[in-house]
């Protein structure tokens, strides 16, 4: 599978971030695949993989990984290990984020520290911040401060729900800039804010 993958130069975009970011559900609302995604510690153990079609045209296939967290059990570390080749074979790599979870800056440093170890930094990524519409719910400043400084972080971000759909266009739009030729890796490049 992975070698014709390979040979028909199909781009491959992996969703990874913390478990429960909205991984599994990110993937339905743009595939329709109907994945199981429940509010569960590794609801996902096994990479899945769906097409998408892009609005420049382009199929795209659309990689589920397992959840990362910090001090992995040992019990799906062999799930985990087939994420990790996954995520190392990608062309793009979406992080997707609970953007309202109190300790989301702490979850995106666990992730990007393992994209690190990985030695993938270096590919494309953007950002998905995930649940954005429990923000208008969330009164909170604290919560509303936190995501407008992810947003403003090092990668390139989306506002996205899963839930309702919002910024899920965009972020479509976004996957196809990062896929064009001549793209630099993501270093420090503007926020993009959806409503």
């Amino acid at each position: 599978y992975r070698a014709r993958r390979i040979e028909m130069e199909v781009p491959v975009v992996s969703l990874v971030g913390y478990t429960n970011a909205g991984k599994s559900s990110l993937l339905n609302r743009l595939t329709k695949a109907g994945v199981m995604a429940e509010n569960l510690l590794f609801s996902t153990l096994d990479p899945v993989t769906r097409r998408i079609h892009t609005p420049a045209g382009r199929d795209v296939l659309l990689t589920d990984t397992v959840g990362f967290i910090q001090k992995l059990p040992t019990a799906v570390v062999a799930a985990f290990r087939a994420t990790l080749e996954e995520v190392q074979e990608s062309t793009l790599v979406l992080h997707v984020v609970d953007v309202t979870h109190p300790n989301a800056t702490q979850m995106v440093s666990v992730v990007e520290g393992i994209i690190d170890e990985l030695g993938i930094a270096d590919k494309p990524r953007l950002m998905a911040l995930n649940k954005a519409d429990l923000l208008d719910e969330a009164a909170d400043s604290d919560i509303l401060g936190r995501a407008l400084r992810l947003a403003d972080g090092d990668l390139r971000s989306v506002f996205t729900s899963a839930e309702t759909g919002a910024g899920l266009d965009e972020l479509l739009r976004e996957i196809d800039t990062a896929l064009e030729p001549g793209v630099p890796s993501i270093d420090r490049m503007d926020r993009i804010v959806v409503g």
